[in-house]
Formats: structure tokens, C-alpha cells, sequence
């Protein structure tokens, strides 16, 4: 996932969570206020770039940003908790591979439900044994 992406999945889930804390209608000089009560200084136009998917905050930013939301800062700066991969199986994919991991971790529980369902139904069309040949 490139930083665009990220910085888009981050504006998104942003602003759903000041939606989701009714704070969603308030300035960004407002919210730079709020901020700086949870120890986090930025001026209003980083707030708007947060909004606006030109930034994110900063890692010891994230923290304060997600108290003031009310929510873990790994669901707000990653949206969820984090896949953990084994290393042996991370390490021995491909950058393609690497990339798809990385957007899945991103995904909505909605969304990762709909791949759950997806894989359970291609896994399902595999029945055969492995390395066995069938007949035409």
C-alpha cells in the first residue's frame, strides 16, 4: 500500500470516528483545541490535511488523537488490529504478496468478513488431495 493509501484509509476512518463522537461539525481550530488538551500540538490547517488525506498524524501524535476519539490508536492509525503474519512465511513472500497483506490489515471488519467468506469458498473448491491429478 502505497502512502496515498494510507493517508486515505486513515482520513476515512478520522472522520467516521469524529462522526461516531458527534464531533464531526467541529472547526479545526476547535479540534486543535481539544488536541492540545491530550497533548497534541498541531495547528488547524494539519488538522484539514488530516481531513483531507494530504497527511497523517504523526506516531506520538496518534495517541492523543485516538483519546480524544475514544478509541485504540492501532484501530485508528492501522483500522484494526494488526495481522500478524509468521515470520518465516512473511519473509518468504514476494513484494506482491507483501502488498496484499498490507492492504487486508487495513480493511473494515465488514470488509474483512466478506474475504473470510471469499477464501472459505475457494478453499472449499480445492477438495482434492494436493499433487494428485484427476482424470479427464
Amino acid at each position: 500500500m502505497d502512502k496515498q493509501q494510507r493517508r486515505e484509509a486513515f482520513a476515512k476512518r478520522f472522520i467516521a470516528a469524529l462522526e461516531r463522537e458527534q464531533k464531526a461539525e467541529l472547526s479545526d481550530g476547535e479540534l486543535v483545541k481539544r488536541l492540545a488538551r491530550h497533548g497534541v500540538s498541531v495547528t488547524p490547517a494539519t488538522v484539514g490535511n488530516w481531513r483531507n488525506a494530504k497527511h497523517m498524524p504523526k506516531l506520538e501524535q496518534m495517541e492523543g488523537v485516538a483519546r480524544l476519539l475514544n478509541m485504540d490508536p492501532g484501530a485508528l492509525a492501522f483500522g484494526g488490529p494488526r495481522i500478524s503474519e509468521p515470520p518465516k512465511l512473511y519473509a518468504a513472500a514476494d513484494s506482491q504478496a507483501h502488498a496484499l497483506i498490507e492492504r487486508i490489515a487495513l480493511l473494515d471488519a465488514k470488509e474483512r468478513a466478506v474475504l473470510t467468506d471469499l477464501v472459505a469458498l475457494l478453499e472449499s473448491r480445492r477438495v482434492r488431495a494436493p499433487g494428485k491429478r484427476r482424470k479427464t
